[in-house]
Protein backbone atom coordinates (compact mmCIF):
# COMPACT_ATOMS: atom_id res chain seq x y z
CA UNK A 1 0.00 0.00 0.00
CA UNK A 2 2.81 2.39 0.87
CA UNK A 3 4.47 1.66 -2.47
CA UNK A 4 1.20 2.51 -4.26
CA UNK A 5 0.94 5.86 -2.43
CA UNK A 6 4.56 6.65 -3.37
CA UNK A 7 3.76 5.87 -7.01
CA UNK A 8 0.66 8.07 -6.92
CA UNK A 9 2.68 10.91 -5.37
CA UNK A 10 5.41 10.46 -7.99
CA UNK A 11 2.89 10.45 -10.84
CA UNK A 12 1.28 13.56 -9.34
CA UNK A 13 4.70 15.30 -9.14
CA UNK A 14 5.43 14.45 -12.76
CA UNK A 15 1.99 15.65 -13.84
CA UNK A 16 2.47 18.94 -11.95
CA UNK A 17 5.92 19.34 -13.48
CA UNK A 18 4.53 18.80 -16.99
CA UNK A 19 1.69 21.22 -16.24
CA UNK A 20 4.17 23.86 -15.11
CA UNK A 21 6.30 23.26 -18.19
CA UNK A 22 3.23 23.61 -20.39
CA UNK A 23 2.25 26.84 -18.64
CA UNK A 24 5.78 28.18 -19.15
CA UNK A 25 5.74 27.20 -22.81
CA UNK A 26 2.35 28.88 -23.21
CA UNK A 27 3.65 32.06 -21.59
CA UNK A 28 6.75 32.04 -23.81
CA UNK A 29 4.58 31.43 -26.88
CA UNK A 30 2.38 34.38 -25.98
CA UNK A 31 5.46 36.58 -25.60
CA UNK A 32 6.87 35.35 -28.92
CA UNK A 33 3.53 35.95 -30.66
CA UNK A 34 3.29 39.46 -29.22
CA UNK A 35 6.82 40.24 -30.42
CA UNK A 36 6.05 38.86 -33.88
CA UNK A 37 2.86 40.93 -34.08
CA UNK A 38 4.88 44.02 -33.15
CA UNK A 39 7.49 43.21 -35.82
CA UNK A 40 4.76 42.72 -38.44
CA UNK A 41 3.11 46.00 -37.48
CA UNK A 42 6.46 47.78 -37.80
CA UNK A 43 7.09 46.20 -41.21
CA UNK A 44 3.56 47.07 -42.34
CA UNK A 45 3.89 50.69 -41.21
CA UNK A 46 7.27 50.96 -42.94
CA UNK A 47 5.79 49.55 -46.15
CA UNK A 48 2.87 51.97 -45.98
CA UNK A 49 5.24 54.90 -45.45
CA UNK A 50 7.34 53.80 -48.44
CA UNK A 51 4.24 53.50 -50.62
CA UNK A 52 3.05 56.94 -49.52
CA UNK A 53 6.48 58.43 -50.26
CA UNK A 54 6.61 56.83 -53.72
CA UNK A 55 3.06 57.90 -54.51
CA UNK A 56 3.77 61.42 -53.33
CA UNK A 57 6.88 61.62 -55.49
CA UNK A 58 4.99 60.27 -58.52
CA UNK A 59 2.14 62.73 -58.04
CA UNK A 60 4.57 65.59 -57.53
CA UNK A 61 6.34 64.65 -60.76
CA UNK A 62 2.98 64.59 -62.59
CA UNK A 63 2.10 68.03 -61.23
CA UNK A 64 5.50 69.41 -62.20
CA UNK A 65 5.14 67.98 -65.71
CA UNK A 66 1.66 69.49 -66.09
CA UNK A 67 2.88 72.81 -64.72
CA UNK A 68 5.77 72.87 -67.17
CA UNK A 69 3.36 72.14 -70.04
CA UNK A 70 1.01 74.91 -68.88
CA UNK A 71 3.92 77.33 -68.45
CA UNK A 72 5.07 76.56 -71.99
CA UNK A 73 1.55 76.99 -73.32
CA UNK A 74 1.18 80.28 -71.44
CA UNK A 75 4.52 81.54 -72.73
CA UNK A 76 3.54 80.63 -76.28
CA UNK A 77 0.17 82.39 -75.93
CA UNK A 78 1.93 85.42 -74.49
CA UNK A 79 4.34 85.47 -77.42
CA UNK A 80 1.44 85.25 -79.89
CA UNK A 81 -0.32 88.12 -78.11
CA UNK A 82 2.84 90.24 -78.14
CA UNK A 83 3.36 89.60 -81.85
CA UNK A 84 -0.27 90.36 -82.62
CA UNK A 85 -0.03 93.58 -80.65
CA UNK A 86 3.15 94.63 -82.43
CA UNK A 87 1.60 93.95 -85.81
CA UNK A 88 -1.73 95.67 -85.11
CA UNK A 89 -0.92 98.34 -82.50
CA UNK A 90 -0.88 101.27 -84.91
CA UNK A 91 -4.07 100.06 -86.57
CA UNK A 92 -5.83 99.61 -83.22
CA UNK A 93 -4.62 102.96 -81.89
CA UNK A 94 -5.94 104.71 -85.03
CA UNK A 95 -9.26 102.85 -84.81
CA UNK A 96 -9.62 103.72 -81.14
CA UNK A 97 -8.82 107.36 -81.78
CA UNK A 98 -11.32 107.45 -84.66
CA UNK A 99 -14.05 105.97 -82.46
CA UNK A 100 -13.35 108.45 -79.66
CA UNK A 101 -13.33 111.39 -82.05
CA UNK A 102 -16.48 110.28 -83.91
CA UNK A 103 -18.17 109.78 -80.58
Amino acid sequence: MEQLIKQIIEVDKQARKKTEQSKEQLAQSKIAIAQRVKELETQYNKSVEEIIELTTQEELQKVQTKKAALDAKYAEANTVLDRTFLVHKDEWAKELADRVIKG
